[in-house]
């Protein structure tokens, strides 16, 4: 028993033994494989370290270039620094981690984004544009943009690329596609050379692991002559329609080509890519209708006649439906402007004419166009100012006169007189009382003739429309300008004046309300000091009658510019935007040089021109003598003005700011589009 028990004593502390020692192994291999499998993941813990780090650094890297308080040279080095670090960062696999949306809101929104996925010759292939737009402040308005190219077809296998270095190309859109070529990649998007940007096509090629941009070879090219083919270019295709309208740029449905859209077009443009490398351009007309009760069917464009010594620019119509119309009415509109030169034309007097125009009122019924303008002729002891209008009834395609519109009678007259016809120019609202009654009944009887025309009489009076007006212009001696234009609201003239309720009920419904952009009481004549010699009453379209006012505040001590709209209370009803000339100066006491209120841009409204003179503000050492600053608030639909920076540092830049000839000599060849 005893032997039997020692027996199992010994196999138990045998198999204890075993076990304990089994044990240990088990442990120690555990052991081993737990810190194998640590290996890989310490290594990737501290990939994702350094590319945070990266990350990081990049983002301080984009706060120095736009920091405009750093030193030119420093941003510029840092902006390189940048797009290389950029391009660098985009070739980590855990960028690809990142969503769009996350990828931009780390760069405060100075990075897009966009990522597609393709099916190419059986493997998913993803593909992500990035732009990088540079601040203007140190780059410029075209160039300074920068376009990345990232793909991958496992998220081990990063590869990312630079396309587009500081150039004027701003991708919107892309495709990827398979070819005859190989895969080939289409880019989609605006080019800043001129404002509104034109749209331009690209295309990219994969060789290996590197995209090579190729010259895209027109096989057929069917166009209207509303569109314009830029292929002077070496790579990139550039499209731009004539009348210079915004555009937009979107992919295919089937993924071989892009849809080029003019705005409140009828007309698009196809661009499509076949496999074998051709590539067909073609227009098309949209099915779409646009409803907006303020729709145009028709656009206008500038003519002119320019022959010995004499130059008028014109508006002539296109895109009216109706050829027969159109060709009606724009030989109307050529045969009103050219009255300007009638008297010459048989003359052989040496004789220089200049003659400009601008769009009063456009509307499907009415057209009114004002002509302005110099006449001098040599040996002449002064120039002339040449003053006169057409406007048009576009649904009957023929001349409208003041007659048609009112009863020229003694109501009328007296309501010319009564206070109620604003001048346009305000040392000229007296001239009025000057004129006996047969004057004016003279005067209006003969409104709108034709000269040289069996009707004529010789009196230079015109009539004109508004969005909210009628207008008059009478003749008036050299001295106090040769000719002197007064307004009334439409909403004014009682009904007993009218004529023709037809054109009454189309006029009725454009007048526009008293503008309400912003109620802030009265001018504070504390804060702001009023320089009255620039101060006018004036007419504008979305605001009717207001006083504009130049003034002067003192923020943080420092003289600067402040414009205002004010109603004939005195309360503000419109305060404008900065003035360009504010940002980096201080402004001269009694600076303000010229106000001029003119259409810039052709769009109808009405904008501000304003020159004002500007020094450093120091007196003594270190002072810069004064010098003038030009800037143009852009007068929108909305009942808003708008500033283009880009444009206001141009033309100040290349020294298009002496006087507000200078001004609209130089934006008049820009192209911008403020709505």
């Amino acid at each position: 028993m005893n032997h039997f028990k020692g027996g199992r004593i010994c196999c138990v502390l045998l198999l204890l033994f075993s076990f304990v020692v089994l044990s240990g192994c088990t442990k120690e291999n555990s052991s081993l494989k737990v810190e194998a499998d640590r290996v890989p993941r310490l290594q990737n813990k501290a990939e994702a370290i350094a590319y945070s780090n990266k990350l990081d650094a990049l983002v301080q890297t984009l706060r120095i270039v736009d920091d405009e308080e750093v030193d030119t040279d420093v941003r510029e080095s840092k902006l390189q620094d940048f797009t290389q670090d950029l391009n660098l960062l985009l070739n980590e696999p855990e960028s690809v981690e990142m969503k769009d949306g996350e990828f931009a809101k780390k760069f405060d929104n100075k990075l897009t984004l966009l990522s597609k996925s393709f099916r190419l010759k059986n493997e998913q292939l993803n593909v992500r544009i990035v732009n990088f737009r540079a601040s203007n402040t140190l780059t410029g308005t075209i160039g300074g943009k920068y376009t990345f190219v990232q793909w991958w077809s496992a998220k081990q296998l990063v590869h990312a690329q630079m396309l587009n270095d500081d150039g004027p190309e701003l991708t919107t859109d892309f495709v990827v596609r398979d070819s005859d070529h190989g895969i080939q990649l289409l880019l989609g998007g605006h080019v800043s050379i001129y404002h509104p940007y034109p749209v331009f096509v690209a295309l990219w090629e994969l060789s290996g692991q590197k995209w090579t941009q190729k010259k895209i070879v027109i096989d057929k090219v069917t166009l209207s002559d509303l569109w314009y083919l830029n292929k002077d270019v070496n790579e990139p295709i550039i499209f731009e329609n004539r009348q210079h309208d915004s555009m937009s740029i979107e992919v295919l449905d089937h993924g071989d080509g892009f849809l080029i859209n003019r705005d409140d077009s009828e007309q698009n443009i196809i661009i499509e890519f076949s496999k074998s490398g051709e590539v067909r351009i073609d227009s098309e007309h949209s099915i779409t209708s646009n409803t907006h009760i303020e729709q145009q069917n028709y656009k206008l464009i500038q003519a002119k006649y320019s022959e010995n010594g004499i130059l008028i620019k014109y508006p002539q119509i296109t895109k009216l439906k109706d050829t027969v119309k159109q060709k009606s009415l724009n030989q109307i509109l050529k045969t009103e402007a050219l009255k300007g030169l009638r008297e010459y034309a048989d003359s052989d007097t040496e004789v220089h004419v200049e003659i400009d125009f601008e769009i009063k009122r456009q509307s499907e019924r009415f057209l009114s166009v004002q002509y302005t303008g110099i006449r001098y002729v040599k040996d002449a002891a002064y120039p002339n100012h040449i003053f006169y209008t057409s406007n048009l009834d576009m649904k009957q395609a023929s001349r409208l006169r003041l007659s048609d519109l009112v009863k020229i009678e003694k109501p009328f007259l007296e309501l010319l007189k009564s206070g109620k016809f604003s001048a346009i120019e305000p040392e000229q609202k007296d001239l009025l009382g000057n004129f006996t009654q047969d004057d004016l009944i003279q005067w209006l009887t003969s409104v709108d003739l034709l000269k040289g025309s069996a009707e004529e009489s010789g009196l230079d009076t015109f009539s004109y429309l508004t969005s909210d007006s009628l207008g008059v212009s009478i003749p008036v001696a050299h001295a106090v300008g040769d000719h002197a234009e007064y307004e009334i609201r439409l909403a004014q003239i009682p009904n007993d004046m009218k004529r023709n309720k037809e054109l009454w009920q189309e006029l009725s419904p454009v007048v526009d309300q008293p503008a309400t952009v912003v109620n802030e009481g009265k001018l504070d004549t504390d804060q702001y000091e009023v320089e009255e010699s620039q101060s006018f009453q004036t007419t504008l379209e979305g605001f009717g009658k207001v006083r504009f006012v130049s003034t002067y505040g003192y923020p943080e001590g420092l003289r600067k510019f402040f414009f205002f709209l004010l109603d004939d209370q005195g309360h503000i009803l419109y305060r404008f935007p900065e003035f360009y000339g504010n940002h980096e100066w201080v402004a001269r006491y009694g600076g303000v040089e010229a106000v001029a209120f003119k259409d810039v841009n052709r769009d109808g409204l009405k904008d501000v021109i304003i020159i004002a003179n500007v020094d450093n503000g120091i007196h003594g050492p270190g002072r810069v003598d004064e010098f003038p600053m030009a800037g143009i608030y852009f007068q929108k639909k909305n009942k808003t003005f708008t500033t283009i920076p880009a444009l206001d540092q141009a033309l100040n830049d290349q020294g298009h700011n002496q006087t507000i000839k200078d001004v609209i000599q130089y934006v008049s060849k820009q192209r911008m589009d403020v709505n």
